[in-house]
């Protein structure tokens, strides 16, 4: 007979932001939690960082101003509260504007909800198991399988998993192996093999790309960049000043894309003295709403036609990304086009692409040739996939706990957090962050993860029983 496996009332899968913040608000809900009663599972040292706030290239800035931050909704300006000052403006002066915003490199961030959480690490009520959820079963408890260590188990479970890497484009799939293609920017080794004067292409035209031309360039890279994607668009850049307007604009809901897109075609008219900002930041702040008056076919409908749109105005970029991207643009060693990757093979002078461009008429031909060192691939998560991607995932699908969304944009979650499969609700298993984005609408913005993850706290301090005594571990690995 082997050893008793550890036993859990709650174990969160994952502990980047998502993750991480719901630990820090359940056991401030639950004082009565005692040591041993909450684990989270997560391989890196640092919780709290995720991919998102993971990275470690200064390059890598906040997307909003860091008064604007916090991981908790009650405490606005925690972030900013909680960061030396000092020795930031010693270490990356660059991080301070005129306007008086600040802008720090994301790693901060990671390093700020770690300390928040690191007094329950300290005092045992949270126990972070560096390890990866390999497989999880179901017998009295979930039996969690890792990659390090003996399994645990756990009354319930929180899937609050980082997000996936992107999905290559099919005419790169073939060419998966080679060095000179990068299929996911996010890998701290990513750009490494990239010189100063190579020629780049970049497949997406996001947030990610304006990431990997930052570092690009900070590495001194000069080379010609392609960045290319189906409507060309780029990120936005913030306001000059910020506003709260956006709190006293109504939307009104729509249960079409179509009129959803006149009702905030009509509110940019009606506001035409305002900042298109206010606008769109109205939108997200009414997003549940407006969301879920969409049905299924209609949230698709959005997703397919108005989602990249959306992205580019609602996911702004730091001026100071904004800037370097403005540059680039300017000395035209960056290029943005609205256009598709129709083939890819390894030719003597590198990678050899064939692009349709949007707007055919622009070029006379449908298509062009274009000859790179590197193509980089910055489509974004692969939401869609994540199922089949995730181990763990995939055995909990098998077992109906849970389900892809049928928007494709993560895991099919009710309204109160817990994992959907053939339309039922599995009591013992929620979904924590932007997986969950499907049912919510708009779920990928700090502030709105926030909300997220103490909704899903809430929840969850409501479900555990007022007992403080560990479950027994009678149940033998």
């Amino acid at each position: 007979m082997g050893s008793a496996s550890p036993s859990y009332p709650v174990a969160i899968i994952g502990g980047g932001a998502s993750g991480a913040m719901v630990a820090y608000h359940l056991l401030r809900l639950r004082p009565d939690l005692a040591a041993g009663q909450v684990a989270i599972i997560e391989p890196r040292a640092q919780l709290g960082a995720g991919l998102a706030y993971g990275t470690q290239d200064p390059e890598h800035r906040i997307n909003v101003p860091a008064s604007r931050m916090s991981l908790d909704t009650s405490v606005p300006g925690d972030f900013r509260a909680w960061l030396d000052l000092d020795a930031l403006s010693a270490t990356d002066p660059d991080a301070f504007l005129p306007s008086g915003d600040l802008y720090p490199s994301r790693t901060q961030f990671g390093r700020y909800v770690a300390a928040r959480l690191a007094p329950e690490i300290t005092s045992g009520r949270l126990r972070h198991i560096r390890a990866e959820a390999l497989d999880i079963t179901r017998d009295r408890l979930w039996r969690i399988a890792l990659s390090d260590g003996p399994p645990i188990l756990a009354e319930r479970l929180v899937i609050a998993l980082t997000h996936p890497a992107p999905a290559l484009p099919v005419p790169l799939r073939a060419l998966a192996h080679d060095r000179r293609v990068i299929a996911n920017p996010w890998r701290d080794d990513a750009l490494s093999r990239i010189g100063v004067q190579d020629r780049v292409a970049i497949i997406g035209t996001g947030l990610t790309m304006a990431d990997v031309v930052a570092s690009l360039t900070a590495r001194g890279h000069q080379g010609p960049i392609v960045a290319f994607s189906r409507r060309g668009l780029r990120p936005r850049a913030h306001a000059a000043e910020a506003s709260a307007l956006s709190e006293l604009l109504p939307i009104a809901p729509a249960p079409t894309a179509r009129g959803l897109l006149r009702h905030v075609r009509q509110a940019l008219r009606d506001h035409a003295d305002l900042s298109w900002h206010e606008v769109i930041d109205a939108v997200r702040k009414q997003g549940l709403v407006l969301w879920s008056a969409l049905s299924l076919s209609e949230r698709r409908r959005l997703i397919r036609h108005l989602r990249p749109f959306w992205d580019v105005h609602r996911f702004r970029i730091a001026p100071q990304i904004d800037a370097i991207l403005t540059q680039r643009l300017a000395e035209k060693t960056l290029s943005l086009r609205a256009a598709r990757l129709v083939c890819a093979e390894i030719s003597e002078g590198g990678v050899r692409l064939r692009i349709q461009p949007r707007d055919r008429t622009k070029l006379g031909e449908p298509s062009f040739p274009l000859v790179v060192d590197h193509v980089i691939n910055t489509t974004g998560p692969d939401h869609a996939g994540i199922v089949a991607h995730m181990p763990v995932l995939r055995s909990l699908a098998a077992q109906g706990a849970l389900a892809p969304d049928p928007t494709g944009l993560g895991l099919h979650t009710s309204l109160d957090h817990h994992a959907l499969s053939d339309g039922h609700k599995v009591d013992s298993v929620l979904i924590a962050g932007p997986l969950s984005r499907g049912t919510f609408g708009e779920l990928m913005g700090l502030p709105e993860v926030t909300e997220n993850a103490q909704s899903v706290a809430r929840h969850l301090a409501a479900l555990l029983s007022p007992a403080t005594q560990r479950l027994p571990d009678e149940v033998r690995s």
